[in-house]
């Protein structure tokens, strides 16, 4: 009788049997055996092709552009459907509002959102409800009265992604080609990307250059912080249940984080949560505080069932029956519900007390 292993290694049609890390759900096990499953934390390198830039470009698959792919799939939108064709030569969607109520005397904040991976910009956003309070929530800690902000939507690429099964290939971002080098012929697509769509932003809306914000979800949610961390004229990013962007537990080609620019950055992140990520998203933001400590990096925990704020910062505790990478955990569904209920207080007052500097940049860390 084979093995479960040798089973997975057997192959239909040539292709792999798909695995994902399979395990009882240890927040049933451990409060038994008081045994608690390996942090998913690592900082050791196992690829045999990693470079400078930690993981080469990840590989694009077939297109998803339109007809049949990101532009029909980014119909819902409450501004207009942009087609950019990024330096890859793949044809990409946006979702770009313009605030009507944004002028040259009185500008608006611009919010960037990058959708979870395998979902996409429209089946996300709603259900963030930030879409909800676009003319109604200010962003400015100096006028308050300054309500509202535009936003803007990119859509990511059908790429292999550095997960385990289901999520090992389709929508996504590429945090895990680091070249953010924007003098380099060979820099990050998506990054670049990014930097496109920002841009068209800025030349089509007044925008207040002190407060152009980011947030994300998940694998939008680790680009995010690797953007905003390399990126000058970001005021700041707070984004919900992020994978680091240098280690996470499935990449081969790990490095230490080397943040660009002191740009301020708060990650959300559930008690417990999939595959390990509060553990190791703690971890990360332990790491720099340590080695950058005037660093304005923050980590907020919030409970799985209410999104009520646990603890943060300093104190911030993860679940230990879910530090492992295992794939069956209650914060598999937390991770996959946005804290609608943190938007004000948590996401939007982050955003909000940390502008830009009068300067126009954070500088170096």
């Amino acid at each position: 009788m084979p093995s479960t292993e040798e089973l997975l290694k057997r192959q239909i049609g040539g292709q792999s049997i798909p695995t994902i890390p399979v395990c009882i759900p240890p927040e049933v096990t451990s409060p038994l055996t008081g045994s608690y499953p390996k942090s998913a934390v690592t900082t050791v390198q196992t690829g045999t092709n990693c470079g400078p830039y930690g993981d080469p470009p990840a590989q694009v698959l077939d297109n998803l552009e339109s007809p049949n792919g990101l532009q029909d799939y980014l119909q819902i939108c409450h501004g207009e459907i942009i087609t950019m064709t990024d330096k890859g030569g793949d044809k990409r969607a946006v979702c770009f509002y313009a605030n009507p109520k944004s002028t040259e005397a009185k500008p608006l904040p611009l919010l960037v959102y990058l959708h979870p991976s395998l979902a996409g910009t429209t089946v996300t956003f709603p259900l963030t409800g930030i879409d909800g309070v676009r003319d109604t929530q200010s962003l400015n800690n100096e006028d308050a009265d300054r309500l509202g902000f535009s936003y803007i939507l990119p859509a990511g690429r059908n790429t292999v992604h550095q997960y385990p099964f289901p999520d090992d290939k389709g929508l996504g971002w590429d945090n895990w080609y680091r070249n953010v080098d924007r003098s380099s012929p060979d820099l990050n697509i998506d990054v670049d990307f990014i930097d496109k769509t920002i841009a068209y932003a800025k030349s089509h809306v007044a925008v207040d250059k002190r407060r152009v914000f980011l947030t994300g979800w998940s694998n939008g949610a680790s680009m995010a912080e690797l953007y905003a961390a390399q990126t000058d004229g970001i005021a700041s990013a707070a984004v919900y249940s992020a994978p680091d962007p240098y280690r996470d537990s499935q990449d081969p080609c790990t490095q230490v984080p080397y943040p660009k620019y002191a740009t301020p950055i708060r990650d959300v992140h559930n008690y417990c949560d999939i595959l390990g990520i509060c553990t190791t998203g703690k971890y990360y933001n332990d790491d720099l505080k340590k080695r950058y400590p005037s660093l304005q990096k923050s980590l907020v925990v919030i409970d799985v069932l209410t999104t009520a704020v646990k603890s943060q910062d300093a104190n911030a505790q993860c679940d230990p029956a879910c530090q492992g990478a295992c794939g069956i955990t209650t914060g598999t569904l937390a991770h996959t519900r946005w804290p609608v209920a943190r938007n004000t207080d948590t996401f939007f007052s982050f955003m909000r007390d940390h502008p830009l500097p009068k300067s126009g940049t954070w500088g170096a860390p």
